[in-house]
């Protein structure tokens, strides 16, 4: 999506990481999962854990902005839309805008959500999303939220301008923000909608939230 901030616009599908990215401990707990039968995987990016989620169920509805899911780019060293990617690879599941959102009317036993928040500069489409974990979750289901909370990486992004959990950063490909998303102030979302968290850890510099 893109945020217009200060006459600065910050086109947040850039930040998506490709397949190639993937983290081991993301890849170990997602593999953990057992016993589920809807997945939504919120903020898909570039189908980063795809094939991940996809052997935990047959049925994942993969979730990003239209911009995202629609603009040919490259998936998995194929040049192809995620939405197109998706019919073909994962003709099971569901590929959705987040601008339709309310279409979706299921109910999920994980939510997934893999360094989303951290690429988003809006404090309110941060609370939309909560609002709709919170709709969308199954009664035993559970969200899991999913960021990297250091990297040398951000000493780039401290250079800019202070905005919301992190920085504005204008740079030579445009501009970018990065917010520090840490398990408080995943605690604090939380509590602000009404969402319990189970249980959060750390793993180098990644942190875990388990949500219900």
């Amino acid at each position: 999506m893109h945020y217009v901030l200060d006459y600065l616009t910050i086109k947040s599908e850039n930040a998506a990481k490709p397949h190639s990215q993937k983290a081991k401990s993301v890849e170990g707990y997602l593999k953990s999962q057992t016993d589920i039968s809807k997945i939504l995987d919120f903020g898909c990016g570039k189908l980063r854990y795809s094939d991940i989620l996809s052997g935990v169920s047959e049925n994942v509805t993969f979730l990003d902005s239209r911009i995202q899911i629609t603009r040919i780019q490259t998936i998995k060293n194929e040049r192809i839309s995620v939405l197109d990617y998706v019919k073909r690879k994962y003709p099971s599941s569901d590929c959705i805008a987040f601008e339709d959102i309310d279409q979706i009317k299921d109910n999920f036993d994980l939510i997934v959500c893999t360094n989303v928040l951290s690429a988003i500069p809006c404090e309110e489409t941060i609370s939309n999303m909560f609002t709709h974990f919170k709709r969308l979750v199954s009664k035993s289901g559970k969200i899991i939220i999913i960021n990297q909370h250091r990297s040398s990486y951000f000493k780039k992004f401290e250079s800019g301008k202070k905005h919301l959990f992190g920085y504005i950063y204008s740079g030579s490909r445009g501009n970018s923000y990065y917010g520090i998303m840490t398990r408080e102030i995943i605690r604090e979302l939380a509590k602000k909608h009404h969402l319990e968290v189970k249980r959060d850890w750390i793993v180098n510099e990644i942190t875990f939230s388990e949500l219900q």
